[in-house]
């Protein structure tokens, strides 16, 4: 994506546990998300490096190219190594902390790219391809979506769901700004019936 919006959509298609993935309403949030409760446990979803990968094109990121295979399972160390470093920059500045970025600046200073004009007619497409001869460049893309965040994001939206457990972020993108939830329909819905019943209860005393 060149200069447009790093945000990524649910498609129509997802459903459950996989709609989670675009719950966060930025790629760099989602990537957040990467780690989440799922039947009450906190779970890292990215256990391999196919799921990095499968997690980047639901992202709709083009897979940069790779000239040789990379070794097994340095793509998942440097994409856990990513978000741990994408969380604690994102605290760091909701807590009005310094902010470490080394880590991140390391990542980003590491990528190679070019643009590229691709279609048969106007109008023309103008994409960025990624060359991934190690496992950061590979994550360039997602870096510098962490990077936008950062930068030229309100960090005052990026918020905790407010759910009992939940440790899902996302960003209030809502006109009022009052957004609560990673999903109306499980934390919010939870929500609701336990105010519910807390109301009856203490009615019934």
């Amino acid at each position: 994506m060149i200069g447009g919006d790093v945000r990524a959509k649910a498609k129509g298609n997802d459903s459950g546990k996989d709609s989670l993935d675009f719950v966060g309403d930025h790629v760099a949030v989602n990537f957040l998300n990467t780690r989440r409760m799922l039947d009450g446990v906190p779970t890292d979803t990215l256990q391999s490096d196919e799921d990095v990968i499968g997690w980047m094109r639901k992202m709709d990121m083009r897979p940069p190219l790779v000239r040789k295979p990379l070794r097994p399972e340095t793509l998942l160390r440097a994409a856990r190594t990513l978000r741990a470093l994408a969380l604690r920059a994102v605290e760091q500045i909701k807590g009005g902390k310094h902010v470490q970025l080394e880590g991140l600046n390391i990542f980003l200073a590491d990528a190679i790219s070019y643009l590229q004009l691709g279609g048969r007619g106007r109008p023309l497409e103008l994409q960025r391809v990624y060359l991934g001869r190690n496992a950061r460049q590979y994550l360039a893309p997602v870096a510098e979506a962490i990077a936008d965040l950062l930068a030229n994001g309100d960090i005052d939206l990026v918020r905790h769901c407010e759910g009992k457990n939940c440790i899902l972020w996302f960003y209030d993108r809502t006109k009022a700004h009052r957004r609560r939830w990673c999903t109306a329909e499980e934390c919010g819905t939870r929500a609701r019936v336990a105010a519910f019943r807390a109301r009856r209860a203490a009615a019934a005393k």
